[in-house]
């Protein structure tokens, strides 16, 4: 199932997609029985996420995976329920699960996410096909989420090489090795977020200023926008160089799960239509927390998006970088 050519069309590749789990119980008691109160089940990796949120908006979008077994077919139905088009590499190996356990307390979630793979050579071979296919068709193509067993941790590096032959602009969301080695290769975009960056950078930041400073040693290393999301606060941004503040709106968050591609696929879509970045950090901290509002791993919806662009600030960060 799959779109017709058109530059306008925003691609996702994920390799290492999820069925997410995610488990309600009143209080997580470590090494006790847990009465489970409900579970919801859904589509879950970063390029997957990506892509829900951009045919919510109305974007034209492809997702490319690789998936197997039950729960692949799982993705799957779920892709061709929402009208996603994509064109994924069946695996030997089923796609990954992964459990949330959230509870009723102000603590953080804890999740269990299996690796995923192995995946075969020929099965790498055949996605990178795929992947070449998806940028010739282009105007970008988002890379997302961990690297399954038997990828190498450089695999972004040749993904985003790929992305700029077909003359499509590459985004990169990922972390540890497979971020560090993406980098190299000077995509288009990054999403990091806090954490992320300081591992990345070595540091440890204090203060929005120094996460806006981290946001401009990016920008030296030849990144064209980077975007630091720091959860509920929003993100700070570099766009060719300039600095942004993009403050969230005050929402009551359910789930994180998703938030962060949703992001992505907001700024994206604005871009492509030819917004500024300050109105493409908008729709993204907007639908972001939209998806924030959602239960379980599920997406946002393009009404709540709609309602809370107007409740984002954003504003320049200008001071002497160091």
């Amino acid at each position: 199932m799959c779109p017709g050519k058109g530059s306008s069309m925003i691609s996702t590749i994920t390799l290492n997609p999820a069925v997410d789990k995610t488990v309600y119980v009143s209080k997580l008691i470590p090494h006790e029985t847990n009465r489970v109160l409900r579970v919801e089940t859904d589509a879950g990796g970063k390029g997957i996420n990506c892509s829900r949120m951009l045919k919510r908006l109305g974007a034209e979008t492809l997702a490319v995976a690789f998936l197997g077994g039950t729960t692949g077919e799982f993705v799957r139905a779920i892709l061709d329920k929402e009208g996603i088009p994509h064109d994924c590499v069946w695996t030997s190996k089923p796609t990954r699960t992964c459990i949330c356990v959230e509870d009723s307390t102000e603590s953080p979630p804890t999740t269990f996410n299996e690796r995923g793979g192995p995946i075969e050579h020929s099965e790498l071979v055949a996605l990178l096909e795929k992947a070449k296919n998806a940028a010739r068709r282009s105007a970008y193509v988002v890379f997302g989420g961990s690297v399954p067993v038997g990828v190498n941790p450089d695999i972004y590096k040749v993904l985003i090489q790929i992305a700029a032959n077909g003359g499509a602009k590459a985004v990169l969301d990922a972390d540890g090795e497979a971020f560090a080695e993406g980098v190299k290769t000077k995509p288009f975009m990054i999403k990091p977020n806090r954490d992320e960056a300081e591992h990345f950078l070595g540091e440890e930041f204090e203060s929005k200023a120094d996460v806006a400073r981290a946001a401009l040693k990016f920008a030296e290393m030849g990144i064209q926008l980077t975007v630091i999301s720091l959860g509920k606060q929003g993100a700070i941004a570099c766009y060719n160089g300039q600095v942004y503040d993009a403050v969230a709106p005050d929402v009551k968050a359910v789930s994180t799960i998703g938030s962060g591609d949703s992001m992505i696929a907001g700024i994206l879509y604005a871009l492509e239509r030819g917004l500024g970045i300050e109105d493409a950090l908008r729709m993204g901290c907007a639908a972001g927390a939209a998806t924030a509002m959602s239960n379980g791993a599920d997406i946002g919806e393009k009404a709540d998006v709609e309602k809370l662009v107007s409740r984002v600030k954003v504003s320049r960060i200008d001071f002497a970088p160091l």
